[in-house]
């Protein structure tokens, strides 16, 4: 019988190894996630983009994150309901809010993005290429397919 390792290392095509690397990564990541993070693993991607981009609006938040505002908006309720996050009022437009992380946002994300080091020291280790050299090619190779696929639309 056929096993999936096989399908993956004989399989000539990038996407099934990226999507191996995907899926993995999430069973890796939703893990630790569940068991010490307050957060959902769907709110992952905005907790980290709050950490990178303190006092951001909801709406660039939705954007960034391919999310519609409203749920952005109850993801929000319930960070801060957990004391992940503080929103004030925007001065520049007095119908949006900042978001900033609090102590407790900071240091989840902090786990978070341990876990993310080590999962990418775990996969880059038997390699003979470097992690930086790995992500820039990564990088390439999804800027290439981002504006491949703009211009097919």
């Amino acid at each position: 019988m056929i096993e999936y390792d096989d399908i993956i290392r004989d399989s000539p095509f990038i996407a099934n190894h990226l999507i191996t690397l995907s899926k993995t990564h999430d069973f890796y990541i939703d893990k630790h996630i569940k068991n010490g993070t307050d957060i959902l693993p769907s709110q992952y991607y905005m907790l980290l983009f709050l950490y990178y981009e303190m006092g951001i609006n909801q709406s660039d938040i939705a954007k960034a994150c391919l999310m519609d505002r409203s749920g952005v908006s109850r993801a929000f309720k319930d960070f801060e309901e957990k004391g992940l996050i503080e929103r004030e009022i925007d001065e520049t437009n007095k119908r949006a809010y900042k978001i900033t992380l609090t102590k407790k946002g900071i240091e989840t994300s902090e786990f978070i993005i341990q876990k993310e080091k080590e999962w990418d020291k775990m996969i880059c280790e038997e390699l003979d290429i470097s992690h930086e050299d790995l992500l820039k090619l990564l990088s390439k190779v999804s800027m290439k397919s981002l504006l491949f696929n703009r211009n097919e639309l």
